[in-house]
């Protein structure tokens, strides 16, 4: 069935576009009629993806390869790249970056370093590159993919606990700053998705306990209240719920699809 054309008018960057729940998102967002910069590390991948959009949607998806560790050169890149080909973004999903499997005191100095910088960085950053465009439209949404690790620390995900967290209290700030401008900021914590950076995690895990890869996913899933883990496409709909006019009210929170494992109200 043909999606209504929601965001016609819209142009979107999605980082951590090119797998996951970011590419889940950029082909729901182009589906609607945005035109969609995806940006990944990968550049064979990212190639295909934007092939793959605009087989479906002609000319709506361009790509930028670039590391999003490089900040903040690489955001400004980014929406600069973006102003060339789509036009001034008036939607941005954050969502590049991983939670690297490891205690805190295990956890050697520069894997914290890259972990923030990545994630924490790279989301603060792109956020102040694209906030001065959207408060001159005086229209634009942010939604941040951050984790369900930031309201409910976990000791086997030390640096994502503290990476999450850091995002909600920045995020919430920003969006205080820009609410008068019309533009909104969300997060969104996702527990454990069924996507390739699950499989990743859940591989070290194993090697550490000596199970298997199978075995560990299925304590994920038996530890969910629905005992089901969500697919890319359950957290990418509420990303576009989020983006949409539907939710013109809603700004400065933190909305959890986690499948209610976290035990906080």
């Amino acid at each position: 069935m043909e999606q209504e054309k929601i965001f016609e008018s819209d142009t979107a960057i999605v980082t951590g576009g090119s797998r996951g729940i970011g590419w889940a998102v950029a082909g729901q967002l182009a589906a609607r009629g945005a035109r969609v910069l995806l940006v990944g590390r990968n550049v064979e991948r990212l190639e295909r993806r934007v092939h793959e959009l605009n087989q479906k949607f002609p000319q709506q998806a361009v790509g930028f390869a670039c590391d999003m560790a490089d900040q903040p050169a690489s955001s400004q890149q980014i929406v600069n790249f973006a102003l060339k080909t789509i036009g001034k973004p008036t939607l941005l999903l954050n969502g590049a970056g991983g939670a690297s499997v490891t205690h805190a005191l295990d956890a050697p100095w520069t894997l914290w370093m890259d972990d923030f910088h990545v994630k924490f960085f790279g989301y603060l950053a792109m956020a102040r590159a694209v906030l001065p465009i959207m408060r001159e439209q005086r229209r634009g949404v942010i939604v941040n993919l951050v984790g369900i690790a930031g309201k409910d620390p976990n000791p086997a995900l030390a640096i994502a606990s503290a990476v999450n967290g850091a995002l909600n209290g920045v995020m919430k700030v920003l969006a205080d700053d820009v609410s008068a401008d019309g533009v909104r900021i969300v997060n969104v914590n996702p527990g454990a998705t069924q996507t390739d950076l699950l499989t990743a995690m859940a591989k070290v895990s194993a090697k550490e306990s000596g199970k298997n890869i199978e075995e560990i996913i299925d304590q994920m899933r038996a530890r969910s209240p629905l005992k089901r883990l969500p697919g890319p496409m359950d957290i990418a709909r509420i990303v576009i719920f989020l983006m949409s006019s539907d939710a013109d009210y809603v700004t400065g929170t933190s909305i959890d699809v986690d499948g209610g494992i976290h035990r906080g109200v």
